[in-house]
């Protein structure tokens, strides 16, 4: 009995201990760490305390093209100028995904308002390029403070490493595995190479100019996957689109674009078919699970990206703007103000960059 009463107290004393701990922790040092470890915290807080409409996403709500572009207006500016009586927020930071959206739920205060979530759907991101990128171990580290628990709790974890903290070398050997496992023939799908695999072997020892081979060989690496309820940002999306119905939150989301003219002159149909099946069933998913999807997937023109040798959505002023209006629109149809920017703030026609597709005709190569 006198071990069990001595064992009690020095937990009791050890849980105070903790608590003691912890309040130092949080008022003096945890400020120092969130700055250090979690810049996009302090903004997230920021953009759920102040926002009606709260948009989500990564580089494509932000980047330029600075061949043509005079003006550097994000999707969510253009928002803002749609629907100037709604204050209109964003959280925007390189490489994020529907992973880390999902932890930055977390910290959505519970203060009785009504918020509307317009999160990017970037097809991408829903692939082994991105799912086993060299800067996810630092994005997980970042989502660590994504959280309510104690900050004393929170800090032990860093030091532990207690998160998916895989070095590059290992994300790249997951990577490589998917490509070599990960069949291309099946639902339905025709392709002679069967795995991503031996289509990139095809590539790297075909005859064809490096140019054209280093941009095939990154379309292939971007889009050739085939998604289902097994893959892992499938599964956050449900997450998130459950947590947002629990929580009473009105949940948008907003299928990008993707470079599918140049997917096409490079491979025909053969690529292109399972850009356009993953974009069906991830507007298909949501919709029927009660979210709003905006599909934006093949709206655009390969002059409207600003990287023109690698698919990315960073995306011209122009269709930045026609983005945020199909947005608006779904949001408020009523309430959109007509905008009109300057005319020293347009995009310039008379500069022309660089086109991928030049150099494709130039080479006399397509599919």
């Amino acid at each position: 009995m006198d071990i069990i009463k001595k064992i009690l107290w020095r937990f009791l004393f050890a849980i105070g201990l903790f608590f003691i701990a912890n309040f130092f922790y949080s008022k003096y040092q945890f400020p120092k760490d969130v700055a250090k470890y979690s810049r996009v915290k302090g903004k997230i807080d920021t953009a759920f305390a102040n926002g009606e409409i709260v948009y989500m996403g990564e580089s494509s709500n932000t980047s330029f093209n600075p061949w043509t572009d005079t003006f550097t207006y994000s999707i969510s500016d253009y928002m803002q100028m749609y629907l100037p009586d709604k204050k209109i927020t964003s959280i925007t930071h390189e490489s994020f995904h529907p992973g880390l959206f999902l932890k930055m739920l977390n910290l959505l205060p519970d203060d009785g308002r009504k918020r509307t979530l317009v999160i990017t759907l970037n097809m991408r991101t829903c692939g082994p390029s991105a799912m086993f990128s060299g800067n996810e171990a630092s994005n997980q580290q970042e989502a660590l403070f994504y959280s309510q628990r104690l900050p004393l709790l929170t800090r032990i974890f860093l030091s532990m490493h207690y998160y998916d903290n895989k070095n590059p070398m290992e994300r790249e050997r997951l990577k490589f595995q998917y490509w070599r496992t990960r069949a291309l023939n099946k639902n339905g799908f025709e392709n002679p190479d069967g795995t991503v695999k031996k289509w990139l072997e095809k590539v790297a020892y075909s005859d064809r100019p490096e140019k054209w081979r280093h941009m095939a060989d990154a379309y292939i690496k971007e889009f050739a996957f085939i998604l289902d309820g097994s893959n892992d940002r499938v599964q956050d999306l449900d997450q998130m689109v459950k947590k947002c119905k629990k929580q009473g939150v009105n949940l948008l989301f907003h299928l990008l674009p993707a470079s599918r003219d140049y997917a096409q002159l490079l491979y025909g149909n053969r690529l292109i078919q399972y850009m356009d099946y993953n974009a069906d069933f991830l507007a298909n998913r949501y919709s029927k699970m009660g979210a709003t999807v905006i599909n934006n997937y093949k709206n655009s023109r390969s002059v409207q990206y600003t990287d023109q040798w690698y698919p990315t959505e960073h995306l011209n002023a122009e269709l930045r703007r026609e983005i945020a209006e199909s947005i608006c629109k779904a949001l408020h149809p009523n309430k959109l103000v007509e905008i009109h920017p300057e005319v020293n703030n347009r995009p310039n026609p008379e500069i022309r960059q660089p086109m991928a597709d030049t150099m494709l005709k130039q080479l006399g190569i397509w599919h």
